[in-house]
């Protein structure tokens, strides 16, 4: 075997790992995403079981709002991981054309490109995470909005 026949399978491998730590990654985030949801309706219930005289409790708010923030610190640590992997293997396609070997021709798309969007790869999903996290955090409140104090 070949020095570059050596690296190629070196380079093989080690994109076939970046196509991993992406996917893996993407299972991170929306795990975080679930967890973070599932805690806040979690408060939402609790605090709908709550019997409360008077002005309404803002603790069980105050902890989704906390929920949320961390979750999406997690989510934003996650994609930065992803955003590394993708550069990586932005890196190792380039190794391959140097060596003559057409990676965006063999798989129909521009992949370069495509990573070089950074952070923002995964913008809408980003977004659609963010609206279900600000969703979640303003469940608490509902008690509030649609149930009167007991007198």
């Amino acid at each position: 075997m070949t020095k570059e026949e050596e690296e190629l399978k070196v380079i093989y491998s080690t994109l076939d790992d970046c196509r991993r730590l992406i996917a893996a990654g993407k299972v991170q985030r929306w795990d975080v995403i679930k967890w973070g949801v599932t805690v806040n309706l979690a408060l939402a219930t609790a605090a709908t079981l709550i019997p409360f005289k008077g002005d309404f409790s803002f603790i069980p708010f105050v902890f989704a709002v906390a929920i949320a923030l961390v979750t999406w610190w997690l989510v934003l640590y996650y994609n930065g991981r992803l955003t590394e992997a993708r550069n990586d293997a932005k890196h190792l396609i380039d190794q391959m054309n140097e060596k003559g070997i057409d990676y965006n021709h063999i798989v129909g798309k521009d992949v370069a490109s495509d990573y070089l969007k950074g952070r923002e790869y995964d913008k809408q999903e980003l977004n659609i995470f963010a609206f279900i996290l600000i969703v979640s955090a303003l469940l608490p409140l509902l008690p509030a909005i649609f149930r009167r104090p007991i007198p």
